[in-house]
Parts: structure tokens; C-alpha cells; sequence
């Protein structure tokens, strides 16, 4: 906490008493507005709005601006920093209004930047995701092709934003390129049913035929058709 002489003197070069009414001088392009009324002392007021920016206005901003600084998902307090900034349009309080207002707008345009940067990155990174699953569209090797689609779904998952523009047509293609995948896998499976189920009505068959063969008195008819039966299975 500063000190009271030093809050009064910040207090009087950012607002005045008049009327019995306690004032922020013109600051953000406003007109001069008053803030609140003198109960006491004139000083007294001033101090009071002096310590309201102070511990009210002033803290929060600093501590939004270091969470926006030091957290690894910085964006996720840019909209409290938005909203403080419109705040300082309406705040009761005597301080460096102006100040505060341009730290703001400082921090809110380098994340911005950041933000940029960051969804460029997580574009490469889909565009990579998208290529890699197109490419599976002709494997045939379903084991390690359908681990493969696991790690490209958990990696898609994880990656990050990129601009609304984009997002939905690389998530249709993503999706597409995978859909794909298994479409191809699903049939490979039931043609291999079907065939393994052929196959079994197969063996049955010349199971059958040659279960009629054994009592049979043809003998030299019947050695034939075993043959060929064995040569069949």
C-alpha cells in the first residue's frame, strides 16, 4: 500500500473536489466525470477514491496482466482483461486511468500476436494430420494402420485452434480421411467373413460326400471320387 501523502498527491493530479462533489478529470477521451461525493474532508474523499483504484482497479488489472504474462493458456484471461478495459470507462476511482488502460491494450496485442503464431502452428500441424490419414486410404496393413488412425485421432484432439474459417473444412476432410479408413476395413472384415463362411460350407460339403463314400461297394468308383475329393479339400 503507498503511502496516504502519496495517494492524496496522486488523488489530486487525477481528480479535483467541487461542489461538494469528488471528480476524475478528462481521461480516455471522456469529459470530466464525477465519481462520488465529499462526506468528510475533501482530502478525505480523495484519498478514499485514491485507495479504491488502488486496491480495487489497479490489482486486478496487474494481476490479470500477469496471468496473461506467465500462464501457459494466456488467452484464457483475455476476455477478463477486455472486460476491465471497458471497466476503466466507468470505474469510481482516482488514478492513472490512462495507464492502465494502455497496458491493456499492450498485452492484449502481443497475445494476439502469440495467438497467431500459435494457431499457424496447430494449422501445419492438422494439415500434417490430414495428409497422413489420406494416405492410409490404400493400406491394407489394418493392424498397424488402425493404431496409426488411434495416434492421428489423439494428436488431432490435443492440437489447438486455428482460424474459424478453416476449422470446419479441415475438420470435414480429417474426418472424411478417416471415415474412409474404416469404411475400407469394414468390408475387408466381412468379405473375409463371407469367405470364411463359404470356405466352412465347403468343407462340409466334401465332408458330406465323402461320409457317403464309405459304405459304397463301388470300390474302384469310389477310390476315384475320394481322390478327387481329397484333392478338392
Amino acid at each position: 500500500m503507498e503511502s496516504t501523502d502519496h495517494l492524496l498527491a496522486v488523488a489530486k493530479r487525477f481528480g479535483y473536489v467541487e461542489n461538494d462533489g469528488v471528480w476524475l478529470r478528462p481521461v480516455l477521451g471522456q469529459a470530466a466525470r464525477q465519481i462520488g461525493v465529499v462526506k468528510k474532508t475533501a482530502d478525505a474523499a480523495l484519498l478514499y477514491f485514491a485507495q479504491r483504484f488502488d486496491t480495487l482497479m489497479r490489482a486486478r488489472v496487474e494481476e490479470t496482466l500477469e496471468n496473461m504474462a506467465t500462464n501457459e493458456n494466456g488467452g484464457s484471461f483475455l476476455m477478463k482483461a477486455l472486460h476491465l478495459k471497458e471497466q476503466l470507462l466507468t470505474f469510481e476511482g482516482l488514478g492513472d486511468f490512462a495507464d492502465l488502460h494502455e497496458r491493456i491494450s499492450q498485452a492484449e496485442e502481443s497475445l494476439s500476436v502469440t495467438i497467431q503464431q500459435n494457431r499457424e502452428k496447430n494449422l501445419a500441424a492438422k494439415q500434417a494430420f490430414i495428409e497422413e490419414a489420406e494416405a492410409l486410404r490404400d493400406s491394407v496393413e489394418w493392424v498397424s494402420a488402425s493404431e496409426k488412425v488411434k495416434d492421428l485421432r489423439q494428436g488431432w484432439l490435443k492440437t489447438g485452434p486455428v482460424s474459424k474459417e478453416l476449422n470446419e473444412q479441415l475438420e470435414v476432410r480429417f474426418q472424411a480421411a478417416i471415415q474412409t479408413f474404416f469404411d475400407r476395413r469394414k468390408a475387408f472384415q466381412s468379405d473375409k467373413k463371407a469367405m470364411a463362411g463359404r470356405t466352412v460350407m465347403r468343407y462340409r460339403d466334401l465332408i458330406t460326400q465323402a461320409e457317403k463314400l464309405k459304405d459304397s461297394t463301388q470300390f474302384e468308383t469310389a477310390s476315384k471320387q475320394l481322390k478327387q475329393l481329397q484333392q478338392a479339400w
